[in-house]
């Protein structure tokens, strides 16, 4: 196995018996001796970080491959990559250093549409679907960008993924219940982030559109959609705005209980927060 990811063997392997991938596949090709066609295709990354190139990701936290990699990553460029983070690692380091806002500006939208489980990282174009809600426990993700079809029979969810004339299946068995519903809220969430990232933009003269390369995916898939919660025009300025709100909100929470305030309350942060805003207004 190569130490380092190996930027001349890029890419998934072609093979018709390696198209297909679960978790118990995955102990089978990986976890001892590699087999020589799937070799060139698979590196170690201890430093990889999820980007809109990663197909599907497996969780092992609670039994590593090769005792130490926690999470195994199909990326559509770099192979298969075995990675000592976790999913919850990989997936934090994305809301923290990547996105605008974290996961509060993504629970601010769920929360505007009515969803109550968190599934989804929704960035307009593209969009990582978590198998169990993600801030539950570890779970593996799958880049609904990438995924054509999906299909659940017997407890078994399997997503197919198409390009260059090659065909992968992604199964997985531990996932939530109500796994279309979970998926259709997905898909809407991100959809109506994709619509307010246009919606400001036009507002400020550009003219910006969603790429039509994902017209063929899962995530441009209007049978998913929640037309109801798509009809209702959301403004991305006032909910980012609220977002902001509750990073301050919190921040004051915690400050009352580091310092012993017994009696705070929502309109003394009210009045806090107003008069931290001024600074804004002013040129």
């Amino acid at each position: 196995m190569n130490n380092k990811l190996n930027l001349f063997n890029i890419g998934l392997p072609t093979n018709e018996d390696l198209n297909t991938w679960s978790k118990d596949c995955i102990k089978q090709r990986l976890d001892y001796n590699i087999n020589g066609n799937l070799l060139p295709f698979v590196s170690e990354a201890p430093d990889y970080e999820l980007n809109e190139n990663m197909v599907a990701l497996y969780d092992f936290h609670t039994n590593p491959i090769k005792g130490k990699y926690h999470s195994v990553i199909f990326d559509k460029r770099a192979g298969i990559i075995l990675c000592q983070k976790n999913s919850r690692q990989l997936i934090n380091h994305l809301l923290k250093h990547k996105l605008i806002l974290g996961a509060v500006l993504q629970k601010k939208l769920q929360k505007e549409l009515g969803f109550y489980y968190r599934h989804t990282i929704s960035l307009g174009e593209i969009a990582y679907f978590s198998l169990r809600a993600h801030s539950e426990r570890h779970t593996s993700w799958i880049g609904l960008h990438h995924m054509q079809t999906v299909q659940q029979e017997n407890g078994r969810v399997t997503f197919s993924y198409q390009e260059n004339g090659y065909s992968y299946n992604f199964e997985f068995e531990d996932c939530a219940p109500n796994m279309y519903k979970r998926l259709g809220e997905a898909i809407t969430h991100n959809h109506v982030l994709g619509q307010m990232l246009v919606g400001y933009a036009k507002s400020h003269g550009f003219h910006l559109n969603l790429c039509k390369c994902r017209k063929n995916s899962l995530v441009a898939n209007q049978e998913y959609f929640y037309l109801t919660k798509i009809q209702n025009a959301l403004n991305l300025t006032e909910l980012a705005e609220e977002a902001i709100e509750e990073f301050h909100r919190n921040y004051g929470r915690h400050c009352a209980d580091f310092f012993d305030i017994k009696d705070w309350q929502i309109n003394d942060h009210n009045l806090i927060y107003r008069l931290s805003r001024r600074i804004k207004s002013i040129l």
